[in-house]
């Protein structure tokens, strides 16, 4: 496993992943589909200040947004995991879970991590990733959704 910081270059990938993100997200939450077929996905430039791609070996695994600042609380400066993808077959692997600690250990400092309720799989793997992180979890809203935010100092 391996987390890759992404380049300009890299975008069209990073595009390209997030439609299997979305897609898979489709299951809990609709995203809308525009006229050409592609999700609406507007917060890629936003999201763009640390991207990385996640990889196994030579094949691509996944991504991960990292941002400077909580868009659930407002709280600057404080890491925050915008988004975070590893495609099905690398799940239940360790992969998630060691890509989450190196990109943790790479933003020293304060920390948010938001999931939406309704997303049990990712409420079930944030509560094991950030284990060894002790945070302290409470109810938050964002976007006329109820979340929860796992709060910590890394």
């Amino acid at each position: 496993m391996a987390i890759r910081l992404a380049t300009l270059a890299d975008r069209p990938v990073i595009e390209r992943l997030l439609e299997l993100y979305l897609y898979d997200m489709a299951e809990i939450y609709r995203f809308p589909i525009g006229a050409n077929g592609l999700y609406a996905y507007d917060r890629l430039d936003a999201f763009w200040q640390h991207a990385y791609l996640l990889e196994a070996g030579d094949d691509l695994a996944g991504l991960a947004l990292v941002i400077d600042h909580c868009p659930i609380t407002g709280r600057a400066p404080c890491w925050f995991m915008a988004e975070f993808f590893v495609m099905r077959p690398y799940r239940r692997t360790g992969l998630g879970l060691a890509a989450t600690r190196e990109l943790i250990a790479a933003h020293p400092g304060a920390w948010h991590i938001g999931v939406i309720n309704q997303n049990t799989s990712a409420m079930s793997f944030w509560t094991r990733a950030l284990t060894d992180y002790a945070p302290t979890v409470s109810p938050g809203h964002h976007d006329g959704e109820a979340w929860t935010l796992h709060a910590f100092n890394a």
